[in-house]
């Protein structure tokens, strides 16, 4: 049993290395220079990442549902440094979208660009237990608020639309 004490320390030190490897690979992919900014190593990419309340409101399109509210939570997550952003909303049931542990669950993706002082933000929600439709968003924050707000609309009809607004949206 001795004599696998070396080879089993070979393994470990071996595995220390890589982990130390993997990491020095990740902490110098977080400090690449930010997307979504021209290249510019002094231009700082804006961080939303958190968790926010949200509302939306259905268009005229939909002749029921025309302009009634409706809200959701929305978590954002985005890697230091990128423009790139995903997430989470989770809202209410409308006639769209399944409900799963009583509210209707979406992913998202997108980006979040400065310019001039505005946060844009446009990403897909893709609901998770449904074939509905993607449904896409595009909004802004002005500078100094904390309010974001745009329009929706479906991918594959743009006449199928709406306002959404998020809250308390923090930049760091």
């Amino acid at each position: 049993m001795k004599s696998s004490t070396p080879a089993i320390l070979s393994v470990f030190q071996r595995l220390q290395v890589w982990l130390l490897q993997a990491a020095a690979l990740v902490l110098l992919a977080s400090c690449a220079v930010p997307a979504g900014n021209g290249g510019l190593s002094g231009a700082a990419t804006p961080n939303v990442q958190g968790i926010y309340q949200g509302s939306y409101t259905y268009g005229g399109a939909y002749q029921k549902l025309a302009g009634q509210t409706v809200s959701f939570e929305i978590s954002l997550k985005q890697a230091r440094g990128s423009s790139n952003i995903t997430g989470v909303i989770k809202e209410a049931y409308t006639g769209s979208g399944v409900l799963k542990d009583g509210y209707v669950w979406s992913n998202i993706s997108g980006t979040c660009v400065s310019e001039n002082g505005y946060i844009h933000l446009k990403f897909r929600k893709t609901y998770r237990h449904s074939k509905e439709p993607p449904v896409l968003y595009q909004g802004s924050l002005p500078p100094g608020s904390a309010l974001l707000s745009g329009t929706w609309y479906l991918q594959d009809k743009t006449s199928d639309s709406g306002m959404f607004q998020i809250s308390n949206m923090h930049v760091q």
